[in-house]
């Protein structure tokens, strides 16, 4: 349940961004949500990158977040958001 109705926007933002990660070794994946690329509104992209926590989530190699698994799941260094 939501306060918000389905695909009622946020704010004034244009267009849906993607959050780019990049591991500790230098590895990129895009966020992947129930197996697919998920994008966001940019102001959800916006706080979602300025409010990461890398010690909470670690990336699986299909680019879904989850909590760390070792020998699983690779450390996030940082996230970013592009255009998508």
């Amino acid at each position: 349940m939501s306060i918000f109705a389905k695909g009622e926007r946020l704010g004034s933002t244009q267009g849906r961004y993607k959050i780019k990660i990049t591991t500790t070794d230098g590895r990129t994946f895009y966020w992947h949500k129930r197996g697919q690329l998920h994008t966001v509104e940019e102001d959800v992209a916006r706080i979602f990158v300025a409010n990461f926590k890398p010690a909470l989530f670690q990336v699986n190699a299909d680019g879904s977040l989850s909590p760390p698994v070792p020998g699983v799941t690779s450390s996030i260094a940082k996230v970013e958001s592009e255009p998508a």
